[in-house]
């Protein structure tokens, strides 16, 4: 009988509950122009039955029917909007003129970066935000400046709201996707790789995967079309479930999606969570023929360079390996398969016009390509005489390498003459493209295997001078977005993004000068050996002389910065001289 009275007592509470619910939903969509100006900042509840659905039974792109909304309320922040003003959260709010402005930054400036979600220059700020309300708000986040506070409470409600609707209410739409990729391409979550971040990636990754099964056949796409729809309503117990036609708008997205999931730093040595499969195909073969938007040429060639990249990770054996195993050995078939890829990025450029050096992000990023080709030869070993198969198999390796350093000089180039007003508007691969380029010029530098001189490979590339103009453009870009009131991605300590990194810039030039020890047999060491000698004599510097260069180094130099490495309190910030002035010997 407890038990009994116990079970009424819950059910009684929680019909009380939701009636409290359904009556405060009422009560907040009833709320006029006048309730909203004595109540700036009300404590409303959003009835999440989706802004980017209608209220009739409908069939969602995926082939997924769908009935009527049921009514799920859940506290959030308001984002309404009056005849004048967008409003989300506190401290973030747009006029509609202002909207107009940032949405015009975002079509001519990010989208030929990331042409995966175009907004169509008929369609007006007001218009997107009442059709597509989270896109809108995505791409908002991603243009108009903020404090670290506003941002913050931002990205709460972006990861509540992508939780709410494709989680909880089990939502297959294109404008939660494009949502999704329009904050993880703009976000820091690559290098400040969070969970909260990192989870909404899956969940686009999730999206594209049920979106693709619906709409191509699945795993049963296999079979003749016309026995497709009996064995899909035989697997779904009689329901019918009708595979359609992608748009572009939804093909764009997929691929977008494909794009960030294989090409961010998580998956840079590891395979991609999306295989370009032949429904990929289908995508980018629709798009070509449509040749819809300018920006689709940057789309199609996105999309070529990065399939190359997937294909150049099968090429060379697993980096990981156990602690103490030895380094895997180069072998000869290596340059013949590396030679042939090689050969079909530079055909890129003649097959795809829009890959030139009037478009600077995509010409680094196809530069970019050159280093993801060599690279994994630094963690390699040359065969032995006694290992050789061939005369000229101890060589390879020295081979590959060379050609590394020669494409982190060209990349290296391609990433200087960007100009330092576009730095707000790159998204994360190119942020990625860079830390890729500097910590492999420094792994060419430091580390001397038999096969390779490295007193010529410090020649070619100036890893000082290098990082020295990298941390000053990344400074100056900081600067240049402060005063011409681009978004600056802050931090909760409010140093920005571009400082932040130019601060590590300059941490990692530091280290590099101490680790260069002049020779004892050398009687007139050079400019840069002295100074690196007299560095290493100085108190403050002595813990540096000990560290080690390896793959966890600059995984945690790249993703985490200087605070997750040994460091010294009194070591000079970013605008004090890093080094004292070097007086010469008598």
């Amino acid at each position: 009988m407890e038990l009994e009275k116990k079970i009424d007592g819950l059910v009684n509470l929680f019909q009380s509950q939701h009636q409290a619910q359904e009556a405060q939903s009422l009560n907040t969509s009833t709320i006029g122009p006048e309730a909203e100006k004595q109540h700036p900042v009300p404590g409303t509840a959003e009835t999440l039955s989706g802004p980017h659905q209608s209220p009739t039974c409908r069939t969602t792109s995926s082939g997924m029917l769908s009935g009527p909304p049921e009514s799920h309320t859940v506290p959030a922040p308001d984002a309404r909007r009056s005849d004048t003003t967008f409003y989300l959260v506190p401290g973030f709010s747009l006029s509609v003129t202002k909207a107009e402005e940032f949405l015009d930054i975002y079509r001519t400036q990010m989208v030929p970066n990331f042409p995966f979600v175009p907004i169509q220059h008929g369609i007006t700020a007001t218009e997107l935000h009442d059709t597509k309300r989270f896109l809108f708000w995505c791409i908002m986040q991603a243009v108009v400046p903020q404090t670290a506070a506003v941002q913050k409470a931002v990205d709460d409600w972006v990861r509540r709201h992508a939780a709410m609707h494709v989680i909880v209410l089990a939502e297959q739409s294109i404008e939660l996707l494009q949502g999704l990729l329009i904050y993880v391409a703009w976000g820091d979550v690559h290098f400040q790789m969070g969970t909260n971040a990192y989870s909404l990636l899956q969940m686009a990754i999730g999206m594209v995967m049920e979106m693709t099964m619906f709409s191509f056949g699945g795993f049963v796409s296999w079979m003749p079309k016309s026995l497709q729809k009996e064995a899909w309503s035989l697997l779904g117990r009689g329901k019918q479930l009708e595979s359609t036609e992608q748009t572009l708008e939804e093909q764009r997205a997929i691929l977008g999606c494909y794009f960030a999931a294989s090409s961010n730093p998580m998956t840079m040595r590891k395979y991609s969570q999306i295989k370009y499969t032949p429904q990929l195909a289908r995508c980018f073969k629709a798009i070509r023929e449509a040749s819809e938007l300018p920006t689709d040429a940057q789309l199609l060639a996105l999309i070529r360079l990065q399939n190359i990249e997937d294909r150049i990770r099968s090429v060379y054996p697993n980096t990981d390996k156990d602690e103490g195993a030895p380094a895997p050995i180069f072998r000869e078939h290596f340059s013949a398969v590396l030679t042939s890829i090689r050969k079909e990025i530079l055909a890129l450029e003649s097959e795809e016009p829009i890959i030139n050096k009037e478009q600077p992000m995509l010409w680094a990023h196809y530069q970019a390509m050159m280093i993801k080709l060599y690279e994994p030869s630094i963690g390699m070993r040359a065969a032995t005489p006694s290992e050789a198969t061939s005369l000229t198999e101890p060589h390879c390796r020295t081979e590959a390498l060379w050609g590394c350093l020669q494409a982190v000089q060209n990349t290296t180039n391609a990433l200087m003459v960007m100009s330092v007003e576009k730095f707000a508007y790159l998204p994360f691969n190119s942020i990625a493209d860079l830390a890729y380029t500097m910590s492999t010029s420094h792994r060419l530098s430091l580390e001397g295997p038999i096969d390779w001189d490295l007193t010529l490979a410090r020649q070619k590339l100036d890893v000082p001078g290098l990082t020295s103009r990298l941390a000053d453009k990344l400074e100056e870009a900081d600067n240049v977005a402060l005063i011409a009131g681009q978004k600056r991605r802050l931090f909760e300590d409010n140093s920005s993004r571009w400082s932040n990194y130019a601060y590590r810039a300059r941490w990692i030039r530091q280290w590099y000068l101490s680790k260069l020890v002049p020779p004892a047999e050398e009687n007139a060491p050079s400019l840069v050996q002295l100074g690196s000698d007299q560095i290493l004599n100085e108190p403050n510097m002595a813990w540096l002389a000990g560290m080690s260069i390896d793959q966890g180094f600059w995984e945690a130099m790249m993703w985490d910065g200087p605070g997750q490495i040994p460091f010294d309190a009194s070591m000079p910030l970013p605008d004090q001289p890093v080094f004292p002035i070097v007086q010469p010997r008598q």
